[in-house]
């Protein structure tokens, strides 16, 4: 990674992340996947994907965003979380929109998804989110093994192999998510 981040084991720091998160990660993955799960404590100042990738010299293509978005259609609401790579766009209007046969996209009322994910604004992730959400995930996130991501908590980041994304309750790969 070479990044100037000191990355630890979760699973002996998890007042590194949130509670929502830690839960999932304990009751998902395996005990040797658990290890491979890692957490650094950052500056929040440094929080956001790209400011986070200068400051702490990390490659910008495993940095990983996510927003979670509000579909609507008619009275029915039901929310999305999008993760795209570092310095990629979301292309809600057009992809998710038409995948979730909604006929609007937006991005979710922040009050709603702090306390829906018991996580931190500027740090949510897609480990531990509520379990009927979807979670659609765009190609190039997997094109590295791995990936740094929101841990729930505004103070730290975590490091994990991309594909353990795929194991996350309603995780799908979708085309097209990313844009520049």
């Amino acid at each position: 990674m070479n990044s100037r981040l000191e990355f630890k084991k979760v699973i002996d720091n998890k007042n590194l992340v949130s509670k929502s998160t830690y839960t999932c990660i304990d009751n998902l993955f395996t005990e040797e996947e658990k290890e491979n799960i890692l957490v650094a404590e950052i500056n929040p100042e440094y929080m956001d994907g790209i400011k986070l990738c200068e400051h702490y010299n990390i490659d910008i293509k495993i940095g990983v965003n996510c927003l979670i978005c509000e579909c609507k259609r008619g009275e029915n609401k039901s929310y999305v979380a999008l993760l795209v790579p570092t310095g990629f766009k979301y292309n809600m209007s057009s992809t998710v929109r038409k995948y979730t046969s909604s006929r609007m996209v937006s991005v979710a009322p922040l009050d709603y998804v702090l306390e829906q994910t018991k996580m931190e604004y500027g740090s949510i992730n897609p480990i531990g989110l509520p379990k009927e959400w979807k979670i659609f995930i765009d190609p190039k996130v997997m094109e590295v093994d791995r990936i740094i991501c929101g841990s729930g908590l505004q103070k730290s980041k975590i490091s994990l192999p991309s594909e353990y994304l795929l194991k996350l309750n309603n995780a799908e790969i979708l085309e097209n998510l990313a844009k520049e």
